[in-house]
């Protein structure tokens, strides 16, 4: 019997030291990563608000972390106050343990009261965990007297293991590149780059991408996205250069393994019921017959086409 308790509860496994495992969820418009060494797990940014009863930090990353065994967050970093960052810390707040919170929000958020042990993300500062370094590259001194909007005082985080790093940037846009070219220079260089601003036109500028050179830019950004994220121009910018785009409204969850084994996605290409294709479409016809809630869509089309506008464009 004493021999059977480990398959009650089996170990959870996690990366070895000096390396580190990575997700971004597929939380829609929005962003919300997690980064897992051996023993801490941060969190960078908890996704959208979805409406008065729904949330990002509910409904996909409070699940999330209970199927990958995270009883507590060891460092929560909301990147700047804008609701498609932030709509989910609450949950996770209330849900589970949180060590420390770095933030650009400023007083007048109404989530800043319920932080705990909260600091203000500065460029400077930075730590190692188990074998893994953490720097936060933006926003510089105090910032918040000259920013024009909060995209402007994105934190910025670059996390360095021995052979691979990643760039995680918020909101930032072309101004606070352009800031961190001067500053950092070389030291902005990594493997994954988290495209900034869900691809918005206003940010991946060439310069900045050239001082990358990721081999992967992630893009969390929602289907059909309303803000018309990723922007074409940015996606031609990212393709000229050679680097590989991924995509959440296509691929889902994308998660980098601790080991230095192939990225995967979690649908990879895989249609969700509210992926809509026109008839006609090939992409449509490879995929096979439209889902059945398509097909009730559809129906409801016939009798009231505006409660159906997806369908009708």
């Amino acid at each position: 019997l004493p021999l059977l308790l480990p398959l009650l509860a089996p170990a959870t496994p996690r990366p070895a030291p000096g390396q580190f495992e990575l997700v971004a969820a597929d939380i829609g418009q929005g962003t919300a990563v997690l980064v897992r060494t051996q023993a801490h797990l941060l969190v960078y940014d908890t996704g959208p608000r979805y409406g008065p009863e729904a949330d990002a930090g509910e409904r996909v990353l409070l699940p999330l972390l209970r199927r990958r065994g995270e009883s507590r967050i060891d460092l929560l970093m909301l990147s700047h106050r804008d609701a498609d960052h932030i709509g989910g810390a609450a949950a996770l707040l209330a849900a589970l343990p949180v060590g420390q919170v770095l933030t650009s929000i400023d007083a007048d958020s109404g989530l800043l009261p319920a932080l705990p042990h909260y600091r203000r993300c500065r460029a400077g500062q930075s730590w190692d965990w188990d074998g893994v370094h953490f720097e936060v590259l933006h926003p510089e001194g105090d910032g918040a007297a000259a920013a024009v909007k909060p995209n402007a005082l994105s934190c910025v985080l670059r996390v360095a293991a021995p052979g691979r790093s990643a760039l995680l940037t918020g909101d930032i846009e072309a101004p606070q590149e352009a800031a961190l070219l001067e500053r950092a220079g070389a030291a902005l260089r990594a493997d994954l780059l988290l495209v900034p601003h869900h691809g918005s036109k206003t940010s991946s500028t060439a310069s900045f991408i050239a001082a990358v050179r990721p081999r992967w830019a992630v893009i969390q950004a929602a289907y059909r996205s309303r803000y018309g994220h990723p922007a074409p121009p940015v996606l031609a910018r990212y393709a000229r250069a050679g680097i590989e785009i991924v995509r959440s409204d296509r691929c889902g969850a994308w998660t980098w393994p601790a080991d230095g084994g192939a990225p995967w996605c979690e649908r990879d290409g895989a249609r969700r019921y509210w992926h809509h294709h026109r008839q006609g479409d090939p992409a449509s016809a490879q995929r096979g017959p439209p889902l059945a809630s398509v097909g009730r869509c559809r129906a409801v089309e016939a009798r009231s086409p505006s409660k159906c506008p997806s369908m009708s464009r």
